[in-house]
């Protein structure tokens, strides 16, 4: 059986034609339409039609929330024309009832669970780093999602409680990816604009004493929503994914914060193991592909 998967993102419409054994057998991408419903309704319509005679059904996965309750999507992300609408019923319209779409962050917990780092456990997480911070909790082989569908919504965690405007100290802004490459830019002496993040952990990893003390303070941020997480949930692992955690020295610096949490405590308490997610920027695909097969059989 032959599936169209795709995975909505805010630059990018990524799809691949998969099969039940996660064969990425065709694979592609256009640019995400950011200036109306029906021309992403277009743009995703022109995708089916290319695949609609060789496919069971699409799967998606699509950043933001749908309300479990009012089936409207209540959290539009960068999508922001899709705040308020049934986004499953409009795109149905146009391509196939044989559609399924969950958040691309518990499209990525569902992977991990279902295919990789997280397969196993009785109790998980995933964090994605990235312009935010995705996430997900799981128990068993499912997803947490909540009475509303916000469970694991980690970018909203508080990082600093004496901030509450808007994403002002959460963990969406304080966690993300870019934050990090601003705060070694600024030890280096450096504009934002002047380093990328390839860049910056070039310099981490040659032991720049000033990118390794951004990098330390970043992944105390870090270490922070990590440790409520673990006090919350008690995952057996939380696995880090975005393109950032492909950098072993992250992975080394955040247990290093972690650790540092843990020593000072007055009582031991457990350790949370902390691993990469098992397939990076395929998580998305291949955890909508495994959304719709526990929806369709």
């Amino acid at each position: 059986m032959n599936y169209l998967v795709m995975d909505v993102g805010g630059s990018a419409i990524k799809y691949a034609l998969m099969n039940d054994s996660l064969e990425m057998i065709e694979k592609s991408s256009v640019k995400t339409p950011m200036d109306s419903l029906d021309s992403f309704k277009n743009a995703v319509k022109n995708i089916y039609e290319e695949y609609k005679d060789r496919v069971d059904g699409i799967a998606m996965s699509l950043p933001g929330l749908i309300n479990k309750h009012t089936n409207k999507m209540q959290i539009p992300g960068k999508l922001e024309y899709n705040l308020g609408v049934d986004i499953l019923s409009e795109l149905k319209s146009v391509t196939t009832d044989r559609l399924t779409i969950e958040n691309d962050a518990k499209c990525a917990a569902l992977c991990e669970v279902t295919y990789g780092s997280l397969k196993g456990t009785s109790v998980g997480a995933v964090c994605i780093i990235g312009s935010a911070i995705g996430g997900g909790i799981t128990i068993g082989d499912n997803v947490l999602t909540g009475s509303n569908g916000f469970a694991g919504e980690f970018s909203y965690l508080s990082s600093n409680w004496k901030t509450n405007e808007g994403f002002d100290g959460k963990w969406a802004t304080d966690g993300s990816a870019f934050l990090l490459i601003s705060m070694i830019a600024k030890e280096l002496g450096l504009a934002e604009d002047e380093l990328n993040g390839e860049e910056a952990f070039k310099y981490c990893n040659e032991g720049n004493e000033k990118a390794l003390k951004a990098l330390t303070e970043y992944c105390d941020i870090l270490a922070m929503g990590l440790w409520n997480i673990q006090a919350t949930v008690d995952p057996e692992k939380i696995a880090i994914g975005g393109g950032i955690s492909r950098q072993p020295i992250l992975m080394e610096y955040i247990n290093k914060s972690l650790e540092k949490s843990y020593s000072k405590m007055p009582i031991p308490i457990p350790r949370v193991k902390i691993v990469n997610c098992k397939y990076f920027n395929d998580s998305n695909l291949i955890g909508a592909l495994a959304n719709y097969k526990k929806i369709y059989g």
